[in-house]
């Protein structure tokens, strides 16, 4: 009888344990068929936006990335639920003592909360997508993605600057329908001021009707001396340009600049330090 017993609980042990691994086995599979099911659905979102002409290419950025990491969560949840369920566990009771553990963990994590509602509304009221130049605090950069509860953007140095949502205050948008080059130079006080105000808005005015820089939507403005500095009349140009390009402007507004001044004769001033030398003789007693 109890040989009998033995082989019985072996049999029982045997049978557990196929089944563990056949639970194993198709929840591996269930994992697999995730993964395909997310690439095919992002692949479908992506290509979807593509071919919509209705949507800017930057929104059109912005919105895919942030259904595509919906999708992602969702299916990757469910999936895990349907491994769960697997191994006799009562999804249904796990997700109700979760949300009543909520309640209490939802006290330690106001700014999880905070971030996830401050992104609903930078996607609602498309305060910045992917692709534009922004400033939040004093990082700038450009916006690589936005998510639900941070938001990537990469600086002109390489670095990547993770930001939460709900740390953001104020943007400052650059990618909003132009941007303006702000250009000072300065000139010797030994100068003709009008003259060389008049040649700034001749160079400037041959610089726009020429197309002389890519990125120049209307022709710069010479607003006129805006600082009198220790060595120097400080004129400065204002220029709209498209989005992005207020740095090459600027540059090759100086550039051309220069040259204009050097054909003119026109000075820009440089450090001088005078050095006076005393000669103390000694009288002869």
């Amino acid at each position: 009888m109890e040989k009998f017993n033995a082989k019985i609980e072996a049999i029982k042990s045997l049978d557990w344990l196929i089944e563990i691994i056949g639970n194993i086995g198709i929840s591996i599979i269930q994992i697999i068929i995730a993964g395909i099911i997310i690439k095919i659905l992002i692949s479908f979102i992506k290509k979807s936006f593509k071919i919509n002409n209705k949507l800017s290419d930057r929104k059109k950025q912005t919105l895919s990335e942030v259904l595509s990491s919906v999708v992602k969560y969702t299916v990757w949840f469910i999936a895990i639920c349907s491994v769960l369920t697997n191994f006799g566990v009562n999804v249904a009771s796990l997700i109700a003592v979760a949300g009543v553990g909520s309640v209490a963990i939802g006290f330690g994590a106001q700014s999880l909360v905070q971030d996830i509602i401050t992104g609903m509304f930078i996607l609602f009221e498309d305060q910045f997508g992917v692709g534009d130049i922004i400033t939040v605090d004093t990082l700038t950069g450009t916006v690589e993605s936005i998510g639900l509860r941070s938001t990537r953007i990469r600086g002109a140095d390489g670095d990547l600057h993770i930001i939460p949502n709900g740390m953001i205050k104020i943007i400052t948008n650059m990618s909003k329908e132009f941007n303006r080059a702000t250009i000072d130079i300065g000139v010797a006080y030994e100068e003709n001021i009008d003259n060389v105000i008049a040649v700034m808005k001749d160079e400037t005015s041959k610089i726009f009707k020429n197309k002389m820089i890519e990125g120049l939507r209307a022709e710069p403005n010479v607003l006129g001396i805006i600082d009198l500095a220790d060595s120097a009349v400080v004129i400065r140009i204002l220029a709209d340009t498209d989005i992005g390009e207020n740095w090459h402007v600027e540059r090759e507004i100086r550039r051309l600049m220069k040259k204009r001044f050097d054909k003119e004769n026109i000075n820009i001033p440089y450090p001088k330090r005078v050095i006076e030398i005393v000669e103390n003789k000694r009288k002869e007693a």
